[in-house]
């Protein structure tokens, strides 16, 4: 009897040491999440922010990839393709592109290691339309002002305009502000709160004056585009996350994205997939 039970013991035993290693694999195959970190940006830059303090940033934070909100017509295989002159043209103001296009590859070209990754939607002529947006936008705005300035809102659709044009301004007067202040969290919260707005109140004022009828049909088309544009991005966020583990990201994106891209990413079946850290945890 004691020798049956000892050869079942070492039959057990034996069993146990010949899977620890498939045991182990399989414990170490889950990926571990990945550090984030989202930077609002505005593409334009301003006095406070500019493509040497960007770079100075991405020098702190040290990522092993950089993701960021072009299409792959501009980023591809983990690298802006090179143009000659194109430094030149950006120097002398000729060639107008975007600080973080301009900052990560200045960042790449003395960390040869580091990936550039694309995660927009694609966008054919993407300056031209970047550029009528801009100017629909602020003649819409301007539009609305002067509606409300002149009395012409009924009672009750002043009173629905007037909290959206108080978020804008204040929103607006962070413009010129340096990365740490563009991204605190209650910066995000308005763009939210602004984002809303946009998609309930603001257009229904949108759809019923006359005097904003030119602007109508942009506005609502917008309004869905900017919707499935945000979600297109997230799955293609999700995608780079999947294929990594372990590695310290920076997504750099649009202000008016970054409460969007941060909300995705805060969801419970991602946290096996990315840790968020705040820019204000990292520069100080």
């Amino acid at each position: 009897m004691l020798n049956f039970l000892r050869t079942i013991f070492v039959y057990i035993i034996g069993i146990f040491i010949f899977h620890l290693p498939v045991l182990a694999q399989t414990q170490n195959s889950y990926p571990s999440p990945n550090k984030v970190i989202v930077l609002g940006s505005v593409h334009s830059g301003n006095k406070s922010y500019t493509v040497k303090k960007l770079y100075q940033i991405l020098k702190e934070i040290k990522p092993d990839i950089i993701l960021l909100e072009f299409d792959s017509t501009t980023i591809a295989q983990c690298a802006i393709p090179y143009v000659f002159g194109q430094r030149t043209a950006e120097f002398l103001g000729i060639w107008k592109n975007p600080i973080e296009y301009r900052a990560s590859r200045n960042y790449q070209r003395k960390n040869k290691e580091v990936c550039l990754v694309p995660f927009d939607v694609h966008i054919p002529n993407r300056t031209t339309y970047v550029k009528y947006q801009y100017q629909m936008e602020s003649s819409h705005y301007a539009a609305m002002n002067q509606l409300y300035n002149e009395n012409k809102f009924s009672s009750a659709d002043s009173a629905i305009y007037e909290p959206y044009a108080k978020l804008n301004n204040a929103f607006l007067q962070k413009m010129d502000s340096n990365l740490l202040v563009i991204n605190r969290s209650s910066l995000m919260d308005t763009v939210q709160q602004i984002v809303q707005l946009e998609a309930t109140n603001i257009k229904t004022l949108t759809n019923k004056y006359n005097e904003l009828q030119p602007y109508s049909n942009w506005f609502n088309a917008n309004i869905d585009y900017w919707e499935q544009r945000n979600k297109k991005m997230c799955q293609n966020l999700a995608r780079e996350l999947n294929a990594n583990s372990g590695k310290t990201i920076v997504i750099l994106t649009g202000l008016m994205h970054k409460y969007y891209i941060t909300n995705f990413l805060k969801q419970k079946e991602l946290e096996r997939l990315c840790t968020l850290v705040s820019l204000n945890d990292i520069i100080h």
